[in-house]
């Protein structure tokens, strides 16, 4: 007869070696907050990000079961990943800033291997009789909610999930299974009380009294997800972020006098600042080479180039205009030139 309970056991020290910090197990219920996603995405506050709002991933995130039949159980998992070492307030003209998160290989490709392995685990001990589907970032899953109610943390007013003594430099993943695993007690500790840093260090205010965020504001938003042109009113607010932001996560108390927690990520493969007149010179080949393993590929090279502009243009750095208007003049993308155009006209004024 199958020992579940030791089974369990088990495979979170199986998932322990493969260097996730924390596991915890949650029943496949719908997970809290559910009802104010529901309202984030009727207010139009996910942006242009149209797969949020789909009625098909708006079930399923109400009910794993309509994602994996059978579904009894979600496993939710937590890696921890180095956050930048440059304070806050470091500048570095004619370089732009990645967030933490960004600067090794493709964290997808890297946790898609280990719950790989954890499946196998819980297959092989299961002889395999037990379903599993797993998730790193892309399904139809409220991965904080489910990374409450299993027990790991709670989601503070910057949205990101808040572990106590590790604080938010975390990916999540997750495990749907059939099988009935013992689930932990759920997180029920509010992390933030009166704490507003986050709020008030947020460069363009897009974090919102409800603990939810209006993604069309956000910088990791508007330096990822975002295609089209920035509009001018957040430009200056993007200062030296070319990829994503870590602001909230940056002053968060939670993050002082916490130890540097081990991963197994891999070693960086970029560092924290890139040369963004380099970036500038760049074509489709040499973007690929540069950054495809990386994360920095979601963004594609059309938003690299435009964001290294905006941030060329908030320096005022006018080593870079010559190959601004050089870029302004070759290429025909219209986010590039509108990029390049705002970027020339705010160093021609700081030059005189």
């Amino acid at each position: 007869m199958l020992d579940i309970p030791n089974l369990k056991k088990d495979l979170k020290t199986e998932a322990y070696h493969l260097g996730f910090s924390h596991m915890g197990v949650a029943p496949a219920t719908p997970p809290p907050r559910y009802i104010e996603f529901l309202a984030w995405v009727q207010a139009g506050h996910h942006a242009e990000m149209g797969y949020l709002s789909r009625p098909d991933t708006l079930a399923k995130r109400a009910d794993p079961g309509l994602i994996l039949e059978g579904c009894q159980r979600v496993i939710s998992l937590a890696m921890p990943y180095p956050a930048l070492q440059a304070p806050l307030n470091s500048t570095s003209p004619g370089m732009g800033r990645i967030s933490a998160y960004a600067r090794t290989r493709d964290y997808h490709e890297t946790l898609w291997e280990k719950l790989g392995t954890l499946e196998a685990f819980i297959i092989e001990h299961t002889e395999g009789t037990t379903k599993v589907k797993s998730y790193v970032d892309t399904g139809p899953i409220l991965e904080r909610g489910y990374a409450a109610l299993a027990g790991i943390g709670t989601a503070g007013k910057n949205t990101c999930l808040i572990i106590p003594k590790h604080g938010s430099y975390v990916f999540l993943a997750e495990i749907l299974t059939d099988l009935p695993l013992p689930v932990d007690p759920p997180f029920t500790r509010d992390l933030c009380g009166s704490c507003q840093r986050c709020i008030e260090a947020c460069p363009t205010g897009c974090i919102l009294p409800n603990r939810t965020i209006d993604a069309s504001r956000c910088l990791s938003y508007l330096t990822i997800e975002n295609q089209g042109i920035i509009p001018d009113t957040l430009k200056t607010q993007l200062g030296d972020w070319l990829f994503g932001c870590d602001v909230c996560q940056m002053v968060c108390p939670h993050h002082t006098q916490v130890p540097e927690h081990p991963t197994q990520l891999g070693e960086p493969l970029l560092p924290e600042y890139i040369d963004l007149v380099e970036l500038l010179a760049m074509d489709e080949a040499a973007f690929s080479t540069a950054f495809k393993a990386t994360p920095l590929w979601r963004a594609k090279r059309r938003g690299l180039i435009r964001n290294a502009a905006v941030i060329l243009g908030n320096q005022r750095h006018a080593p870079a205009l010559t190959p601004l208007e050089a870029l302004l003049e070759q290429d025909p993308d219209p986010v590039i030139q509108d990029a390049c155009a705002w970027a020339i006209h705010q160093i021609r004024g700081e030059c005189g």
